[in-house]
This record gives structure tokens, sequence and C-alpha cells, in this order.
């Protein structure tokens, strides 16, 4: 978000709004599609409320994907003092809700013309999230072993699909899934 300068403190009630009417003119129109002004009669605020709290459209995005935090798998805090089973948990049920797969599928969209999009995205959101869990399931691969191919290769594996294919999954179903591919490249808890 935007630094808050001093002065009148901000409504909450203005900030969910705002971020969920991006959430959902994101998922409708994606990024390139929607628009501050949009997003401020959507949420029933004016242009400048919402530019006081975000400087740009990426921003507003971004703070968007922030917004499932409270799963532990996508809190990076919460993550490192996690056990394993709970952060593919979190992940299955995430990556189970027809609204995240639109969003990724919306992110991942958008990157083919605004790659610079991608590589904030990766600095914000995956690289923490990549770091800890390699920290996290270590103990669970023999040495040796690149945390960075199985992380990958697990990350590829969810990501693929659900991005690729109609259906969507329960999040049980998902996570079955996650640990068949960890126990595919050697993860033993």
């Amino acid at each position: 978000m935007a630094e808050r300068s001093a002065g009148r403190p901000r409504d909450p009630e203005a900030d969910h709004a705002i971020l969920t009417a991006a959430f959902e003119l994101f998922l409708e129109r994606g990024l390139d599609g929607t628009s501050i002004e949009q997003v401020a009669k959507r949420a029933g605020v004016t242009r400048a409320t919402v530019y006081r709290r975000f400087a740009t459209k990426e921003e507003l995005l971004f703070s968007v994907i922030e917004l499932p935090r409270d799963v532990a798998a996508l809190d990076p805090a919460r993550m490192a003092v996690a056990p394993p089973e709970e952060i593919v948990r979190g992940w299955a049920a995430l990556m189970s809700t027809a609204q995240a797969i639109q969003l990724l599928r919306r992110l991942v969209g958008a990157s083919a013309d605004n790659f610079p999009l991608m590589q904030r995205y990766w600095e914000l959101f995956i690289a923490p999230r990549r770091a800890v869990l390699k920290d996290v399931v270590r103990p669970g691969f023999p040495p040796g072993t690149d945390l960075d191919v199985v992380v990958d290769m697990a990350a590829g594996a969810l990501f693929y699909r659900v991005l690729t294919r109609p259906e969507q999954y329960p999040p049980a179903e998902l996570e079955t899934y996650l640990h068949k591919v960890l126990h595919q490249v050697g993860y033993r808890p």
C-alpha cells in the first residue's frame, strides 16, 4: 500500500470496499480491463480515496493477492512455524476456490504483455514463501536434495492441475494430490 500521510485516520470500511471491488473487477475483467475509476465506483468511494491508498493499479492488485494471508499456508511468518501438513492443507484449500484460480489465470495472462508484473509478483509473493517452504520441508529430504527443483515441481504440478483443467477440485483431493507429488519427488516426513 502507499505510504500513509499524517491526517485523518483511514476508514477500514472504505479499505474493505476498495479491496472487494478490485478483487471482483480483476476477476471479471482482468488487470487491463479494470480501471481505478471502476474500482472507486463499485466501492462507493472517490478515485482520490483509492489513489490515497494505492498509487497504481498494480499496487492494488498485489494488495488483493495478499488478502488470503490469514491462511497459514500463505503468510510466510506463519508458514515458518506451521507443520508441513498445515501448509499443504492451506494451499489445497486456497487452490480449490474458483476465485483463486481465476485470479491466478488473470495474473498469468496479464504477465504475457506485462512481464514486470510477474517479476513483482515473484518478488512480493512467491519468493518469500519459497524460501520458507524450502526450510519447512528440508528435514523430509535427504541431504543434497535440490529444494529449488522440488518446490518448482510441486508448485508446477499444482498450478498445472488447477489452471489447465476445467473441473474444480475439492480441497481434500488437491491435498492428496500434493502429498503424492511430494512423495514422488522423495519427501519422507
